[in-house]
């Protein structure tokens, strides 16, 4: 086994040795022992983390991952009406661009994987992110007038060559009350009912014609979710979490682009599944989503991850 290897079973079977003496801490204190994601449980990968900082003197660094919302090789901006989008080259106004990440982690040369321990604040609570494009102007008007196009946190330091993280909320977050849930998780409008979860995504547009203003909605979540003991979500017959990963990735140097002409390039948006919601809300049977799914990097059929398909997501160098 090699030496770093051995020392991170040690370091697991110290941690958990001595996890009953250890105190849980949340983001909210010092980063380096206990609780780093702050959902009150303390994991193997956690207990090795705070080792592995106690031994490096806890030294670490802040990284920030910047987002750009873009519609082709434009900017999203609330009000602006975008030219040639989809299938059938419409005319279309987005009025609504968010969604949620989780799970990030920053890739070393050696293709192991360190978890981002997010900084706690309004946009960012637990290893949960929101990225807010849109401002609450103009059409906007369903949204918040503050915007987020930033991820960030603190890993130990040392190089990072890539960059991976889950579109959408996991799991065990996403069937709570809203309501008393903290922020980023406690918009309603991102939210779709206790059983349902989250939308993990958000998209609300109108397409441009002649003479009619027809919606367009991409609203992503789990769904076919099922009750197992009261009050308590089971499973989901679909979990619709998408995983990306970029290895050539650097977060000085580089952007993450959501690009929203991207999601919609294979559809066409004057054209709706009779009897189905307008656009797509992740239903099965509404083959008006196959295409958005695919380029989100779900497969339609399962709703399991497919990175191969994957078109929404791509890495940019910073302007």
């Amino acid at each position: 086994m090699p030496l770093v290897d051995s020392v991170r079973v040690a370091a697991v079977a110290v941690a958990i040795a001595l996890a009953g003496a250890m105190p849980v801490l949340s983001q909210e204190g010092p980063l380096c022992p206990g609780d780093l994601d702050g959902d009150g449980q303390v994991t193997s990968d956690e207990l090795v983390t705070a080792v592995e900082r106690s031994l490096s003197g806890c030294d670490l660094q802040t990284v920030e991952l910047r987002f750009r919302g873009r519609v082709g090789d434009l900017p999203f901006a609330c009000g602006t009406t975008y030219e040639n989008a989809g299938a059938a080259g419409s005319r279309w106004l987005p009025t609504d661009f968010r969604f949620y990440v989780h799970g990030v982690r920053l890739i070393r040369a050696d293709r192991s994987e360190v978890a981002l321990h997010l900084e706690q604040n309004a946009f960012q609570n637990g290893d949960v992110a929101l990225l807010d494009f849109e401002d609450d102007s103009g059409p906007c008007s369903n949204g918040t007038a503050a915007t987020n196009a930033v991820v960030r946190g603190q890993v130990p330091r040392g190089e990072y060559t890539g960059v991976r993280f889950a579109l959408g909320v996991p799991f065990e977050r996403n069937h709570v009350d809203a309501s008393s849930a903290p922020s980023p998780l406690n918009l309603t409008a991102m939210f779709w009912g206790w059983r349902g979860g989250y939308k993990f995504l958000r998209v609300d547009s109108f397409v441009i014609l002649d003479d009619d203003f027809p919606e367009f909605r991409v609203h992503l979540g789990s769904t076919g979710c099922r009750y197992g003991r009261p009050l308590e979500v089971a499973g989901c017959t679909r979990a619709n979490r998408a995983d990306l990963r970029f290895d050539d990735f650097a977060a000085a140097r580089d952007v993450i682009v959501a690009d929203l002409g991207a999601l919609v390039a294979d559809s066409d948006l004057t054209v709706n599944l009779p009897e189905t919601a307008p656009g797509c809300m992740a239903d099965l049977g509404d083959s008006d989503c196959d295409p958005l799914l695919r380029n989100l990097g779900v497969d339609p059929a399962d709703g399991f991850p497919s990175p191969p398909t994957q078109k929404f997501f791509r890495v940019e160098a910073a302007e």
